[in-house]
């Protein structure tokens, strides 16, 4: 209605209408099938006039159907040239840009009129070649299309990496009327793909270099020094007891002191420099075109050590670190990367096993100390099956009757091939492979073994001897150290108090809170437990009243110097009064002679462990030993000290 009503106004007022489009109903009835209802577009155009003496008007009716269709159609494709995420750029064939849509504004930072009428090259960054676009343009003509990955430089200078898709439209005849340019932002892909190279060469934790890196690494530094006539150090750096951190702490605080000492290092060596993070705790530094090996030492105590030793702040805890270092020199040491690598680690080996926190060069002697300790390694992990591992027992006495008190069970082991080796050679070996787990099960079996033995035995010479053995901190903080207890005792019959576990004092610091719910678990097995080594580590006498101790273990290192030196006579004196007063026996390792034993006795030791009483026996020397009156045992030790 409101159309026919300007219809017919236009009509009255000018008597003339021309071109009015309009919308011309067809009905059910109309023209065409029946169903066939709907609307058909009209441009009418109407004059008014006289006809057979009677107003009239005569109209025209052109149909437009195909037009309206045409121009929504139009109306759609402007719609989707301008929705589009993708960027849409018009080229004619004269290589100039007629349209661009508003993703492509977005994309670039050029409005529609700094783009139209320019050549497409004016996107072009500064170090690109434009060479390269001229082969794109000869490209999409010749085929039809391109595609590929190019840079576009945006309005404010940045660049912007995007996926080109250019299709030709011709004419009838053939010839290019027309370019569609379409452009996808490929930014988050690329970072993307940056980012998963970099993880390929990198460590996640970190982001240093990784093993693959550092050995690419290594060999241009090994090239230049061969080009320049200078060397190359290599050092393998690992962390000392970082296990005791993940496992008291846990293993988030455990990556952020990986992370502190990453920045370390970076830290203490210069930009030409790798460091490398290879996995776990260990790390390896490249020191290119140095000098000498001096040159290398200041770079360690004035830097590297001296950084890694400051305290760090992770996490609200602060946490103090140190490490063990080993250095190998091209081309001094070694001529290829395996090699250097190789000698590296050795000698760091070297450093952990003399005592950590400290660095050491490679030399000749490190690699048959290395490969001594890979064949005690190799031929340990046999030793239970092969039964080359035996206990041997070191009498502890009352220290005013001499009379037998318990016996300390000492590990021996004799190998077929490598002969006797002492514990201080296989010990610490057992405690870096993790094999002093079972070790330690086996001397847990082996010693309830033995007092069931001697339980047994007629005479009863030893029915109510009590054992003790040594426990690691591997062994301790074990999941299956309770169950092995608890099972051998079962198995032998080993009633309360016959078994007693020693823990040294640094052992038993290293993660208080968890160490005491495992001993009071141990206690409540009925097995004793003894600090041993007392007084070289760093207790917390708070801590110490609340474990449930039963003796404590004067170290031999103060028993040897109580007669030569005031202080330590002073500090052994402290011990036995502090034990006292937390109602604990205490006992005194290293008795050598009868000089040091009448001073402990004066100063209230209880019981006395020694040479000066027997050294570490067989069970069968054991009973021999304890046949001999207490005269015969005193006639001897004399006999032997002459």
């Amino acid at each position: 209605s409101d159309v026919r009503a300007r219809f017919f106004q236009q009509l009255a007022h000018y008597d003339v209408v021309n071109e009015f489009e309009v919308r011309w109903k067809i009905g059910a009835s109309g023209e065409g099938a029946p169903g066939n209802a709907g609307a058909s577009w009209a441009v009418l155009s109407a004059r008014r006039m006289k006809y057979q003496g009677m107003d009239a008007v005569l109209t025209v009716f052109s149909p437009i159907n195909h037009l309206k269709q045409m121009e929504q159609r139009l109306e759609l494709w402007a719609k989707v040239f301008e929705a589009s995420s993708e960027g849409i750029m018009i080229v004619n064939a004269n290589e100039r840009i007629m349209s661009v849509n508003r993703a492509f504004v977005r994309a670039t930072g050029y409005d529609f009129h700094e783009a139209f009428g320019e050549r497409p090259d004016f996107l072009i960054p500064d170090h690109v070649d434009k060479t390269f676009f001229v082969d794109l343009w000869r490209a999409a003509q010749q085929k039809g299309s391109w595609q590929g990955e190019v840079q576009l430089k945006r309005r404010n200078g940045e660049t912007l990496p995007v996926w080109l898709m250019i299709s030709t439209v011709r004419e009838p005849q053939g010839a290019p009327s027309y370019y569609i340019c379409t452009s996808i932002d490929i930014t988050d892909r690329k970072k993307s793909e940056e980012r998963i190279t970099f993880l390929a060469h990198h460590d996640v934790l970190t982001e240093l270099p990784n093993r693959s890196l550092c050995i690419e690494r290594l060999r241009s530094a090994i090239q230049q020094a061969e080009r320049t006539g200078q060397k190359v150090a290599v050092l393998f750096i690992d962390l000392d007891r970082f296990k005791n951190i993940n496992d008291s702490l846990g293993h988030h605080i455990g990556d952020g002191l990986l992370r502190s000492v990453a920045r370390r290092l970076t830290e203490a060596v210069r930009a030409v420099d790798t460091v490398s993070r290879l996995g776990g705790d260990e790390f390896v530094v490249v020191l290119s075109g140095v000098e000498n090996s001096e040159e290398v030492t200041r770079v360690l105590d004035s830097r590297l050590l001296p950084l890694i030793r400051k305290p760090h702040d992770v996490e609200g805890n602060e946490l103090h670190a140190s490490c063990s270092v080993g250095v190998a020199m091209y081309p001094a040491d070694a001529q290829g990367i395996d090699e250097l690598m190789r000698l590296a680690d050795v000698a760091m080996y070297h450093a952990k096993s003399t005592g950590r926190n400290t660095a050491y060069f490679f030399s000749a002697e490190m690699t048959e100390r290395a490969e001594r300790r890979q064949q005690i390694e190799s031929r340990l992990r046999h030793a239970i099956v092969k039964g080359e591992l035996s206990l041997q027992y070191q009498p502890c006495v009352d220290a005013k009757t001499g009379e037998l008190v318990s016996v300390e069970g000492l590990l021996r082991w004799n190998s077929v091939e490598l002969g006797k080796v002492t514990p201080d050679q296989f010990i610490h070996v057992a405690e870096e492979t993790g094999l002093i787990v079972p070790i330690g099960e086996w001397v847990i079996e082996t010693a309830c073994a033995q007092l069931a033995t001697w339980q047994s035995e007629t005479g009863g010479a030893f029915r109510e001897l009590a054992v003790s053995v040594n426990l690691s901190a591997s062994q301790l903080r074990s999941s299956g150290l309770l169950g092995a207890l608890e099972s051998s005792m079962r198995r032998h019959a080993v009633g309360p108090g016959r078994l007693e576990i020693e823990i040294t004092e640094s052992t038993l610091m290293e993660g208080v809170q968890i160490n005491l719910q495992k001993l009071v678990a141990i206690r409540a097995l009925g097995v004793g437990l003894a600090i041993d080594d007392f007084g070289t580590g760093y207790s917390s006498l708070s801590y110490l009243s609340r474990f449930p101790i039963d003796k404590l273990k004067i170290d031999r290192s103060f028993v040897h110097e109580i007669l030569g030196d005031p202080n330590n006579l002073a500090i052994t004196r402290s011990i036995i009064g502090l034990g006292h007063t937390l109602g604990l026996k205490v006992v005194a390792e290293g008795v050598e002679t009868e000089a040091e034993a009448i001073v402990l006795r004066g100063a209230g030791c209880d019981e006395f462990q020694g040479f000066r009483y027997a050294p570490s026996l067989s069970p069968s020397e054991l009973s021999d030993w304890r046949a001999m009156s207490s005269a015969e045992v005193i006639s001897r030790q004399q006999a032997l000290s002459l």
